[in-house]
């Protein structure tokens, strides 16, 4: 039996380390069935096949009229050919008429082309049935055109979607198309946010924060906001008071989550009453404390739950810039990972460094920061501001994580530089840059 939380010693793993224990041996959740507008943006479990063939017959491009293409032979404005009309042919179920020579069938775009024709002549290459049940054409340009041939788009049986792909919209779209009703999707993890301390009020509690007896509950709304953004389902209590009973109560109350995230109360202080509610509950720690600034007091592990996955459990540190880091670091990419995603963390930029950045000897560094453009088009990293963990304007103003490797001597303004991209807006832009023509060309 492993000693309680509380009294274990911490067990400074690096980042690299601590990424591989949370996510090594971590599957995707059991995958679920439901439609494709319920599965929108899930992860698809398994391929999907379409049950249909698209567009199911040989079909019109162009609102005209379905002849052979034998009978426009020499059709000029001069010397016009006139056909019967025998019917006419919309989108649905192929029509009853069979076109025979010298006849011609009315066809909307869409429609089915009618037995007996090949092509369709454009309705502005006729008179438009001047005179009705018989159309003269003016021009022979349309001879074999203008038909789209069953299953261009799509045919039965053909994989329209794979295993590991979202299901965005234009996957949506694909799979409405093949008629499938139900895809096997990874679901979003739920997860409980749990943020703890006597100190922490709601905006509800307007007198002691007023007063100064209370201080605001930054990390539980934060966090919450940080599982959703990375496609979690997050269930957030109010703060948890510094009772064990009651934080037994919280975590007890999460169990049917498949994350708990406990915010504060698992540092190194004789208050940190997490460690003793978790331990009362069964929690099997994995590790705790990681060699990062901000963040250090990071821990993992996971509470058995009988013919269950266990619940998996992070406990950032109650600092919200070591919060919010930890949590993007950590916690993010395990959500993508539950949630059947195969590319799990932020991306990476190389930057330049706009200013002189501490660092460690013995820690990896994550400072905030801010990033902007020289004349060059070369993207600078320069601090978001106070880096003080307890502060939370530069969490606001962050475009990154700056990820600064331990050594005796600083980041000298210039040197190179790698960011952990927050990429908040999703590359959005004020103007429409994708219209710009591109000069040059390629070789």
């Amino acid at each position: 039996m492993s000693a309680p939380f509380e009294d274990l010693e911490p067990d400074w793993l690096t980042v690299e380390a601590a990424l591989d224990r949370i996510l090594g041996d971590t599957p995707p959740l059991p995958s679920v069935e439901l439609s494709p507008a319920e599965g929108g943006g899930r992860v698809l479990a398994d391929d999907v096949a379409s049950r249909l063939t698209l567009p199911p017959h040989d079909n019109s491009a162009m609102d005209g009229y379905a002849v052979r293409a034998t009978d426009l032979t020499g059709a000029t404005s001069e010397s016009p050919v006139r056909l019967e009309v025998v019917g006419h042919a919309a989108p649905g179920p192929p029509v009853d008429e069979v076109v025979g020579p010298g006849q011609a069938i009315r066809i909307t775009t869409g429609g089915p082309l009618p037995e007996g024709a090949d092509c369709v002549v454009r309705v502005e290459d006729t008179d438009r049935e001047a005179r009705r049940g018989v159309v003269t054409v003016l021009d022979a340009r349309d001879a074999g055109r203008h038909v789209r041939p069953a299953g261009r788009d799509i045919e039965r049986g053909d994989v329209v979607a794979r295993t590991g792909e979202v299901l965005d919209p234009g996957r949506i779209g694909i799979v409405a198309a093949a008629g499938v009703e139900r895809v096997s999707v990874f679901p979003g993890p739920v997860v409980g946010v749990l943020a703890t301390g006597d100190e922490l009020a709601g905006p509800n509690e307007e007198e002691r924060l007023l007063s100064g007896d209370a201080i605001p509950n930054v990390n539980g709304p934060m966090i919450a906001a940080s599982v959703r953004a990375s496609g979690g389902i997050a269930h957030e209590s109010s703060p948890a008071p510094d009772r064990l009973d009651a934080l037994v109560e919280r975590i007890e109350a999460s169990m049917d989550t498949d994350v708990l995230v406990t915010i504060g109360g698992a540092s190194m202080g004789t208050g940190d009453l997490v460690k003793r509610a978790l331990d009362t509950v069964g929690f099997q720690l994995d590790f705790w404390r990681v060699m990062m600034r901000p963040g250090s007091p990071f821990g993992f592990g996971r509470i058995p739950r009988a013919g269950r996955r266990p619940l998996l459990v992070a406990s950032l540190p109650g600092n919200p810039s070591s919060a919010f880091v930890t949590f993007e670091l950590f916690v993010r990419p395990l959500l993508r990972r539950l949630a059947g995603h195969t590319r799990v963390y932020r991306s990476a930029l190389d930057v330049v460094a706009g200013e002189d950045l501490p660092t460690h000897p013995r820690f990896v560094m994550f400072p905030r920061v801010t990033l902007d453009a020289d004349a060059h088009g070369r993207l600078h990293a320069h601090s978001a501001g106070d880096q003080t963990s307890g502060l939370v304007h530069t969490l606001a103003r962050a475009d990154g994580l700056a990820v600064i490797h331990p050594s005796e001597s600083a980041v000298k303004a210039g040197d190179p530089l790698r960011i952990l991209h927050l990429d908040r807006e999703g590359g959005a832009r004020e103007s429409a840059e994708w219209l710009d023509p591109v000069e040059g060309h390629i070789e």
